[in-house]
């Protein structure tokens, strides 16, 4: 690792694209979860069990970003493609929905923010993030190495 950085530093630097492709996952599930309430199920009733298994869907989809973001901060990075896929999946499940002509902010809003996710993890600042995670993973285990050697 060329320079060593504080966790203060490091927060200090990468903790905003970080948090923001966080709640930009958050909001785009809430926001394809609330419409398809509005649109795709709006006639049916959710006294059958309906509403139960989108909820069950989206608490899996909120583990799953859960489970990927800590992947990620633990120097994995090819769990971004869980991330990306998670955002394709609300843009693509979305979009069809002008059909049923939603509310055009909210409707504006699940499409936003996918994009703005899958926008945050290309950043140069998100990709540099990811390489000093995977740097500092390779020290945890070179470490762990040396120690169990002793």
């Amino acid at each position: 690792m060329s320079e060593l950085m504080t966790l203060r530093d490091f927060f200090r630097h990468y903790f905003l694209t970080f948090i923001g492709g966080v709640f930009a996952a958050y909001f785009s599930l809430g926001f394809a979860t609330a419409l398809s309430f509005a649109t795709y199920f709006r006639d049916a009733p959710l006294a059958g069990g309906l509403g139960f298994s989108i909820m069950l869907a989206g608490a899996f989809l909120t583990l799953l970003t859960v489970h990927s973001n800590f992947m990620i901060l633990r120097g994995r990075p090819s769990w971004v493609w869980v991330m990306v896929g998670i955002y394709f999946a609300c843009f693509l499940f979305v979009l069809p929905m002008i059909q049923y002509e939603p509310h055009a902010v909210l409707y504006d809003l699940a499409l936003v923010f996918p994009l703005f996710g899958l926008l945050i993890l290309n950043s140069a600042v998100q990709r540099d993030m990811r390489i000093k995670l995977v740097e500092i993973r390779h020290l945890r285990q070179a470490l762990k190495a040396r120690h169990k050697n002793r």
